[in-house]
């Protein structure tokens, strides 16, 4: 693939460039030099732990073609670069220059169609559902894994060229200001919001600053806005961005005949005299589902088409995905909210299982001050699950642990801070039979049990 050539990204940046090979084309966009390669521009980006400008030199013997990196490291650069022809492209802030970059890119196609979608969890499971059903309709590109932060975002949507249909993009925020920069980049014509939810509390300081940093995705030039039928949030934010905003759910999705759990499987959703096989677990997931389904009906999506697509998608790794085994693993370990929690312990309680069924939950992150009640509502959900057995991991689910331990549970608890002890009792007390669950914020990493968990028979 062909991006443009490196004058022509000088051009679209906003910055100056140092070359004597400006016509030489750019084929992808990287910010780790690892990844630089034949045609790579590489974007030096200052960061907490490392600096991308210190990286420059190793790019050089990777075939990249050009650099962006800032007008107070510039000197520095030009003398590195010195007698290679590895082009520069001198911007005030590096960033800033991607999403000029970024910006500039997607406005040569303005034939495509454009989906954002933010919200403090299923983001990205709604993002693939979407996906899905659109790729039966046209040439689709999606935010490659969790690419939905403001960085991620300007990578992301060079995938997009003249044969592009849609374009389906997670739009993140864990900080105020960031929705305004991705918006420069993609103004979506059709946006969902998943929920507001308590994820990144500590960082946005409130519930309210969440709300509204998040429906900035309903801009004003935006043809359709969807959003829960259950969001509290919702007259709120469609006053505050005056837009008439569409509900989805089980009595606001138009077409819904029947929905039926099928326990590990997923869901068997009747739609306009189509029978669609979900194959994702939980009401959470169906709720995505329906986000999903109200979406591409606004782009004419035809019953046919978005049971293809539904039928099509499949559960990514440590997204409510079921891992059959002598022992089955309910793997939902990318990361973890209350409301994402709940929403799994729900579905953990609705099945039917011969066998016993564990919880091993890591802490949940970036919930600031509201932690400790987090935690400890955990704790009270699980005491009225009544699991064979709670694993709790990390310093913040001490709270969980104590409120089992008060709340008179008399099966088997257990907590830890250190991973190897945690994954030592998991080992020895996991049996053949037993249906487990992981859950956990990102950082707690509780995916590295699987291969433990796994291994008994």
């Amino acid at each position: 693939m062909s991006i443009c050539t490196v004058s022509e990204c000088a051009v679209m940046s906003q910055g100056m460039l140092i070359a004597r090979n400006g016509h030489v084309r750019i084929s992808s966009v990287v910010i780790d030099s690892r990844l630089a390669c034949s045609g790579a521009l590489f974007v030096a980006l200052p960061g907490e732990k490392a600096d991308g400008h210190d990286y420059v030199k190793d790019i050089l013997a990777k075939g990249a073609v050009a650099a962006m990196v800032s007008a107070e490291q510039s000197m520095r650069m030009i003398a590195l670069v010195s007698g290679s022809d590895l082009a520069l492209i001198v911007v005030d802030n590096p960033l800033r220059g991607l999403q000029k970059f970024a910006a500039a890119h997607v406005a040569r196609f303005p034939h495509v169609k454009k989906v954002g979608i933010t919200g403090s969890c299923g983001k990205t499971t709604t993002k693939e559902m979407v996906a899905s059903i659109l790729a039966c309709m046209g040439n689709t590109v999606k935010t490659p894994g969790n690419y939905n932060s403001e960085i991620g975002l300007a990578l992301s949507v060079f995938q997009i060229d003249k044969d592009t249909g849609f374009g389906v993009f997670e739009m993140g925020v864990d900080h105020v200001g960031e929705m305004d920069h991705m918006l420069g980049i993609w103004k979506p014509d059709a946006g969902i919001l998943t929920n507001i939810g308590i994820s990144h509390l500590g960082k946005m300081g409130s519930m309210q600053s969440i709300a509204h940093e998040k429906s900035k995705l309903f801009h004003p030039g935006i043809s359709s806005g969807f959003i829960s039928e259950n969001c509290a949030w919702g007259p709120y934010i469609s006053q505050l961005r005056d837009i008439k905003l569409l509900p989805y759910g089980l009595n606001s999705t138009d077409g819904i005949q029947s929905l039926r759990p099928v326990e590990l499987q997923g869901w068997q959703i009747g739609y306009q005299d189509q029978t669609i096989n979900l194959h994702s677990v939980g009401k959470h997931n169906l709720m995505d589902a329906l986000a999903a389904i109200s979406l591409a009906r606004s782009f004419g999506a035809s019953g046919e088409l978005i049971k293809e697509g539904l039928e099509n998608f499949q559960p990514t790794a440590g997204r409510s995905r079921i891992l059959d085994g002598d022992v089955t693993i309910i793997e939902d370990c990318y990361n973890a909210s209350v409301d994402s929690t709940d929403g799994i312990l729900d579905y953990l309680g609705s099945l039917s299982w011969k066998g016993e069924k564990k919880v091993i939950l890591g802490s949940m992150k970036e919930l600031g001050p509201v932690s400790e009640a987090a935690h400890r509502s955990i704790g009270q959900k699980l005491l009225r699950l009544q699991p064979s057995s709670a694993y709790f991991y990390g310093k913040e689910m001490e709270s969980a642990w104590k409120v089992m331990k008060q709340g008179g549970y008399n099966r088997h608890l257990f907590f830890t801070e250190d991973f190897e002890e945690l994954e030592k009792h998991v080992m020895h007390e996991t049996h053949r039979g037993d249906l487990v669950l992981l859950k956990g914020s990102r950082a707690m990493a509780m995916e590295r049990l699987v291969p433990t968990i796994k291994s008994i028979a």
